[in-house]
């Protein structure tokens, strides 16, 4: 059995999305798995956003338990004897944010079992004196480290002389079907005339939304039926950007959608849109990145981090961070889009960085050797 310590259904959001995909794969390969949850993740205080949970409804082919309240020492106690009474051979914990380290190596220090940490994210975006910290608490309870990135990998070579074994981001399996476009536009009462960029998913500072609309200045010069959608919930405050807008006489062209997108509403957006873009100031790897290769939809990224992990000549462009770089490379993708238009290209990549090609190399790493 391998126990995965990581939120699930009913959290929702990309790492609970993800954890199911990886249990589920992991499982139909044979592999017995049970994922400890959360019964209290983030206290309110410290969540941005409106709610911490899904209302769509997910069934689980995998063993699921909720016993960890990170608020609680003693359900950390509780947690260790459950993990332990299981027997399993390996346990998973999931990594993204300071706010983990103390619960994860509280149960992880009382436990003879290999262990491995899955980070995807050793420091946050924004950071703080103390994540250092919380990231070498995480990591001296540890055996072995996995990641998604090499910019990840890297950080974590400054923190650890413990193996780090660096995979690709699967691209998403348990997502809606594609909707074409003229139906998405149409649902969505969007004008079948005009061409769509796409901003999704969580708005944070570090996801330079700013960029993308000071570029839209000069790229109304060049491309006048070029529309941006912002679709995602705000992380912070979204006057700013509406101001923006504003000031630079734009705000014909930005459409928000400021809210958090139900699964079943993704395939919409993505449909409507001719090109997804991630104007990023600073990251580790994206899950927006699987999510445009599911639907077939080029990208464009910004070269930070490893954002540019799964962008292959066929499916998407790469510029600087700046609205000037942004402005030229979304000129040049709606000119040459028909060229992203192979769908063999976005098959291709959804066969070799699938959840099914993950877990072959995650059992080979951890579980047969």
């Amino acid at each position: 059995m391998v126990v995965l310590v990581a939120p699930i259904h009913p959290f929702r959001g990309g790492i609970a999305d993800t954890t199911a995909a990886f249990a589920q794969s992991l499982n139909q390969q044979g592999e017995e798995v049970c994922v400890i949850s959360f019964t209290t993740l983030y206290p309110k205080l410290l969540f941005p956003g409106k709610t911490q949970y899904t209302t769509d409804q997910k069934e689980l082919n995998f063993a699921a338990i909720s016993t960890i309240n990170t608020l609680n020492p003693f359900s950390w106690l509780r947690t260790t004897k459950h993990i332990k009474s299981l027997k399993p051979k390996l346990v998973v914990f999931r990594y993204w944010t300071p706010w983990l380290a103390m619960c994860y190596a509280a149960i992880a220090k009382n436990i003879n079992i290999k262990k491995v940490a899955w980070v995807d994210n050793a420091l946050p975006h924004e950071r703080k004196t103390a994540d250092k910290f919380f990231l070498d608490t995480l990591l001296r309870s540890v055996d072995e480290i996995l990641c998604m990135s090499s910019s990840v990998a890297k950080e974590l070579k400054k923190h650890t002389q413990k193996n780090i074994t660096t995979c690709f981001h699967p691209v998403d399996i348990d997502l809606p079907a594609s909707i074409s476009q003229e139906v998405a536009k149409e649902k969505l009462a969007l004008d079948p005339s005009l061409e769509y960029l796409l901003f999704f998913g969580l708005i944070r500072p570090y996801k330079g939304l700013d960029l993308l609309i000071k570029s839209l200045p000069q790229l109304r010069q060049n491309k006048p039926n070029a529309r941006l959608l912002v679709v995602g919930e705000p992380y912070e405050p979204m006057g700013k950007y509406r101001e923006l807008v504003v000031s630079l006489k734009v705000d014909d062209m930005v459409f928000f959608h400021d809210c958090f997108v139900p699964t079943a509403q993704i395939p919409l957006w993505f449909g409507a849109c001719d090109w997804v873009v991630q104007p990023y100031k600073s990251a580790t790897q994206s899950g927006i990145t699987p999510m445009a290769i599911h639907y077939a939809k080029p990208s464009i990224v910004t070269h930070v981090g490893s954002l540019s992990d799964g962008i292959t000549a066929k499916t998407g462009l790469v510029c600087e961070p700046n609205p000037t770089a942004l402005s030229q490379t979304i000129t040049k993708a709606l000119t040459e889009k028909k060229q992203f238009r192979d769908v063999r290209a976005y098959k291709s990549l959804q066969e070799k960085r699938s959840w099914t090609a993950f877990c072959k190399d995650f059992i080979k790493i951890y579980i047969k050797t």
